[in-house]
């Protein structure tokens, strides 16, 4: 009897789970205020869920989530666009095909490229006074985890790959996350 009841105490729990609705852009919004203790790891869960339930509304989600702080590390924000980007795969293709066009030259572009969500999240990167100082950064790191043919998310042809060649950020060794250490010498013979 206790095992019968263990099942169906854990089945209910699991049905609890499987039904919880997805959080919509006012709630995921309101986890990204500075003030809100919500942790970035919890943030990118729920914009992933948030996107998933609803992948017509991705660029959306990325505006209302990164318009809640002054400004975001490159970190942080390559975390939630790359949530957005596993949510609805298909963004991925479209959002790497744009980025040479535009990291190039912002605002040239092909008027079908701005039918293309991936386009408008490209867009949004670039724009959000948010985002702006990381947006170099933050593409080139999303092109940097996209293989030829085959990636986290749908994949990206390998046409789009080969086209895009970012511009490298501006940035003095001071400014340098990872700086050069040398490598120390032998300290035995036996090495």
């Amino acid at each position: 009897m206790k095992k019968i009841l263990s099942l169906i105490l854990a089945a209910g729990m699991l049905s609890g789970v499987a039904t919880a609705a997805a959080p919509d852009v006012s709630q995921v919004a309101k986890m990204a205020q500075k003030d809100s203790d919500v942790s970035i790891e919890a943030l990118c869960m729920a914009v992933y869920e948030a996107v998933k339930a609803n992948p017509d509304a991705a660029v959306d989600v990325f505006k209302a989530v990164m318009m809640q702080r002054d400004s975001w590390s490159a970190t942080d924000t390559y975390a939630i666009l790359r949530s957005v980007l596993l949510a609805a795969p298909e963004l991925e293709d479209g959002f790497v095909r744009n980025a040479p066009a535009y990291n190039n030259n912002p605002g040239s572009y092909e008027a079908v490229a701005v039918d293309s969500l991936g386009y408008q999240l490209l867009a949004a990167l670039y724009t959000l006074p948010q985002t702006q100082p990381v947006a170099g950064t933050v593409a080139q790191a999303v092109l940097a985890g996209t293989v030829t043919g085959h990636s986290a998310g749908s994949g990206v042809s390998s046409d789009a790959l080969e086209s895009f060649v970012p511009n490298a950020p501006n940035t003095t060794p001071e400014q340098d996350p990872y700086p050069a250490i040398p490598t120390p010498g032998p300290v035995s013979p036996n090495n």
